[in-house]
């Protein structure tokens, strides 16, 4: 939600009371569109952030911090020749308009006072941070706008600069107002939560939407991959064919001589013996011929047998991406994103992040999703595969109850009895829990099996989440 002129009245204010006279220590371009400024003013130190982006253009003071890029970009090069040890002398409002225009003295390389004029145009789409000099010439700006052919307002290096023309309904909207804007201190404080709290939302819709494509990205590579691999399996079906054609030739090698194309004999592998045809190469000899035949017998039995086992890991590969898509679907933290990168990462699917340089980050994970049942038992639900593993073989007691959709992707539910047989309420409680948390969420009637733990086993070197089960019961579960 853009900011409306009466609340950037009220920052002017706030950010004039708090920033006048204050020195500019540091600048900061954190994004593109975001320049963070740490300001010394009265023995404190205040960070002013500018956002020069659509609905979230704003000008405020913040407590939130940003990391920043490896290489300053060159507007915040410019800003730190022209404001490093800058002094601010005035923030205003100019003409009531969506701007704050922050007025500074600075010293250039001669030594000789300077004035220069830091202009945030805070107008949704057309948000811009301006650097003017004494004369009014532009310096330079964060988002340059050509001369247009329709006569717009252009922002250039070295055009003078003119603040943008209010329209009509804007200036009588103005001049009709009764009172002006009251100062109430703390709007830097309640923007800053607000819009913090809205973009740490975007940027975890961005990066859980990033990490999807990826996984389905690696998804789509590793169906094409076994597509292609079942299709060279489907070609090896003729392997029986070229034995049954060697051991022919073998028996009737005494009957071909070299440069004959083809050897017609009985094939005794049928019953009616009827006679078939075999191809040679002209070019070989008997023993040559029989020789290649056996050869391409026996690599296409490797490769058949090669392939059977290349297809069977890549479908346990496939269903395990498959389940991560479902995790990421139903991610709702940053830190459950956070564990589910971490897992693609210990299988191998997406690269190591190179933030840690090369040391261990210490992230506190995420709790099991912990219900209680209508009589009182535990339930937990595992939010990703790694914790799923962990709760089912290590935080489970080998008598509490396990459950899961049938043949689909979703987290194990884990209802601990303490020893105790549970009632069919929460057994019924527990399988909707497992419904809820899986991919078939919303498909009505829902199988969900379940067991005692001791009956669930993961076998050693299976992909996180992969158990086996047995000795089991089947629930239907209604899932809205």
């Amino acid at each position: 939600m853009a900011l409306n002129a009466e609340t950037i009245a009220a920052l002017a204010q706030e950010l004039s009371d708090k920033l006048t006279d204050g020195r500019i220590e540091k600048i900061q371009q954190p994004e593109k569109d975001l320049l963070l400024l740490t300001i010394r003013s009265s023995g404190t130190n205040y960070r002013l952030l500018i956002r020069a982006s659509g609905p979230n253009a704003r000008a405020h003071l913040t407590k939130r911090s940003f990391e920043n890029p490896a290489e300053a970009p060159m507007f915040c090069m410019l800003l730190r020749k022209y404001l490093g040890a800058a002094r601010i002398r005035s923030v205003e409002q100019p003409n009531g308009d969506r701007i704050l225009l922050f007025s500074c003295e600075s010293r250039n390389e001669l030594g000789d006072r300077t004035d220069l004029r830091l202009v945030a145009e805070l107008m949704g789409r057309a948000a811009n941070v301006v650097l003017v000099d004494a004369e009014g010439r532009i310096l330079d700006c964060l988002r340059r706008i050509p001369l247009s052919d329709h006569g717009g307002r252009a922002l250039l290096p070295g055009l003078r600069y003119e603040l943008p023309e209010l329209p009509d309904s804007y200036c009588q909207k103005q001049e009709n107002a009764a009172q002006p804007t009251t100062y109430e201190p703390g709007v830097s404080e309640v923007l800053d939560e607000r819009y913090g709290l809205l973009e740490q939302q975007e940027l975890q819709r961005r990066r859980a939407q990033e990490l999807l494509k990826s996984v389905r990205r690696a998804r789509d590579r590793q169906q094409r991959k076994l597509a292609v691999q079942r299709e060279e399996l489907q070609r090896t079906e003729n392997m029986e064919r070229l034995r049954r054609n060697a051991e022919l030739l073998q028996a009737n090698l005494y009957r071909v001589k070299k440069g004959d194309r083809r050897l017609e004999c009985e094939d005794y592998f049928e019953e009616d013996y009827p006679l078939v045809e075999i191809e040679l190469d002209p070019l070989k000899t008997p023993q040559q011929n029989l020789t290649a035949r056996y050869k391409a017998y026996k690599k296409a039995r490797g490769a058949k047998e090669h392939l059977n086992v290349l297809i069977s890991e890549g479908e346990k590969q496939l269903d395990y991406l498959n389940s991560v898509i479902d995790e990421l679907m139903r991610a709702e933290s940053e830190r459950e994103l956070h564990e589910i990168r971490q897992e693609l990462e210990l299988t191998g699917w997406i690269k190591k992040s190179r933030k840690s340089n090369g040391r261990k980050q210490k992230s506190r994970t995420a709790e099991p999703l912990r219900y209680v049942s209508p009589d009182g038992l535990t339930v937990l639900v595992g939010r990703n595969n790694v914790q799923n593993d962990e709760l089912t073989t290590k935080l489970a007691r080998r008598t509490d109850y396990w459950l899961h959709v049938r043949n689909m992707h979703g987290s194990h539910v884990i209802l601990c009895c303490e020893g105790e047989t549970p009632s069919p309420a929460a057994l019924q409680y527990a399988a909707e829990l497992a419904a809820e948390h899986s991919e078939a969420k919303g498909s009505g009637h829902v199988a969900v099996d379940y067991t005692m733990v001791r009956n669930v086993k993961k076998p050693s070197g299976t992909l996180p989440g992969k158990v086996f089960y047995q000795e089991y019961k089947t629930v239907i579960v209604e899932s809205e």
